[in-house]
C-alpha cells in the first residue's frame, strides 16, 4: 500500500497576503510614504487592505496543503495599523508623545 504525500508550498494566497502585509506596514511605518496622516481616504483604503490580508492570511492558514512560514509573517504584517496605533496609545499615556504643544 502506497501512500502519497501531497508536497506542501506556497501558493498564490501566500504570495498576495504577503504583498498585502508588506503594503500596510509600508504605509503605516515607511516615514515618507506616511500617506494615512490626516486623509481619510487613505486610512480607509488601508483599513480596507489590513482587513482583506488578514482575512487571506486566515484562510491560508486553515490549508492543509499550505505552507505557514507567510502567512503568520502576513498576518503580523497586516495587524501594522493596530499595533501603531496601540504604541501611539501607549506613548500617549506614558508621557513620550506630547500631547500638546
Amino acid at each position: 500500500m502506497n501512500h502519497v504525500v501531497q508536497a506542501r508550498r506556497y501558493s498564490m494566497w501566500s504570495w498576495l497576503a504577503l504583498g498585502m502585509g508588506i503594503i500596510c506596514f509600508i504605509c503605516v511605518f515607511g516615514g515618507p510614504l506616511r500617506i494615512v496622516l490626516g486623509n481619510i481616504y487613505a486610512a480607509l483604503i488601508l483599513g480596507l487592505v489590513s482587513l482583506a490580508g488578514f482575512v487571506i492570511s486566515a484562510v491560508g492558514l486553515t490549508l492543509r496543503s499550505e505552507k505557514k512560514a507567510l502567512l503568520w509573517i502576513s498576518l503580523g504584517l497586516s495587524f501594522s495599523p493596530f499595533i501603531y496605533k496601540a504604541l501611539l496609545f501607549v506613548g500617549l499615556l506614558t508621557g513620550w508623545i506630547s500631547f500638546a504643544p
